[in-house]
Order: structure tokens, then C-alpha cells, then sequence
């Protein structure tokens, strides 16, 4: 998901990407106390038949069930902050907060975006400048990603 919006100073435009996450972490708390309870149930009558060992094995099952869910909502969380001002083109990179910043002179910037050669893969949007190359935008769907791109080259090279 891609928000855009104006500085208050003139020429300064802020992109704010993230990754279309459908499913909160409330959400997810619920879901998996549902498959918990169900899973429960199951074991449990299983047991009560004599198979008992099912037991551990379905709460195993449950705990790597947990774990990839707490994967998925963490890649969730990811964001990734362009700001564009007059002189300078700045990338903040993390999941809630910046932890990677990376910083581009506007005049010497280069936006490249390549498609795959290979049908059905993504394309790549990146940074260039200096030797440093910084790929943007891998967690968004090819639409998003091409608007982006146009967006992009209209503010970085039209406006000059």
C-alpha cells in the first residue's frame, strides 16, 4: 500500500510503503485460540479413544503454527519511508521504526526499474547512485509498484 503525501516546504513529497496486511494482531490472537480450541477438541477425543500420543504431537503442531504466524505478522509491520525534498532523496527502512536510512543526492539519483525476463515474477525498483544500488518497494503487488515507479520519475526527473 503506497500513501503519499506534501511537506510543507515547497518541493518535498513523502511515500509511506507497506505491505497490505489483511489481518491484525488481535485478529490473529483470536484466530489462533480458535484453531487452538479445535485442535484441542480433537486431540482430546483421540485421547479419550486411548490414542494419547496424538496429545503432544498436535500441540507441537500448534506451537509451529504460532511461530509462523508471528513471521508473517512481523513482515507485516515492515515500512518504508521516501522523502524527496529539493536536494536530497532519503529511504528509512524497518518494521515501526527506521533501522536502515539511507540518503541520495536528488541531483545524482537514479530511479531504475527493471521487469522480469521471466513471466510472472516481479519486477525490481530500485535507487542507483554513486555504485550504491537500494531495491524499494519488494513487498508490494506489480500494479502498486509500477505506479510507483511513474510517480517516482514524474517528481524526481519531470519536475528538474
Amino acid at each position: 500500500m503506497i500513501d503519499s503525501e506534501r511537506d510543507a516546504r515547497p518541493g518535498s513529497q513523502r511515500f509511506v510503503l507497506t505491505p497490505n496486511a489483511s489481518l491484525n494482531g488481535r485478529q490473529a490472537s483470536f484466530l489462533m485460540l480458535g484453531i487452538a480450541l479445535v485442535m484441542a477438541v480433537i486431540a482430546g477425543s483421540f485421547a479419550s479413544m486411548g490414542a494419547w500420543l496424538v496429545l503432544p504431537f498436535s500441540g507441537a503442531e500448534w506451537v509451529l503454527l504460532a511461530y509462523c504466524f508471528r513471521l508473517g505478522l512481523r513482515n507485516c509491520r515492515i515500512r518504508e519511508v521516501i522523502t524527496i525534498t529539493e536536494t536530497l532523496v532519503q529511504l528509512e527502512r524497518g518494521y515501526g521504526t527506521p533501522e536502515q536510512i539511507y540518503r541520495f543526492q536528488r541531483a545524482w539519483v537514479a530511479l531504475d526499474w527493471t521487469e522480469s525476463p521471466i513471466k510472472g515474477y516481479p519486477s525490481r525498483l530500485s535507487f542507483r547512485s554513486h555504485g550504491k544500488e537500494i531495491e524499494i518497494g519488494r513487498f508490494l503487488a506489480e500494479p502498486e509498484r509500477a505506479a510507483l515507479a511513474s510517480e517516482l520519475r514524474k517528481i524526481l526527473f519531470d519536475s528538474k
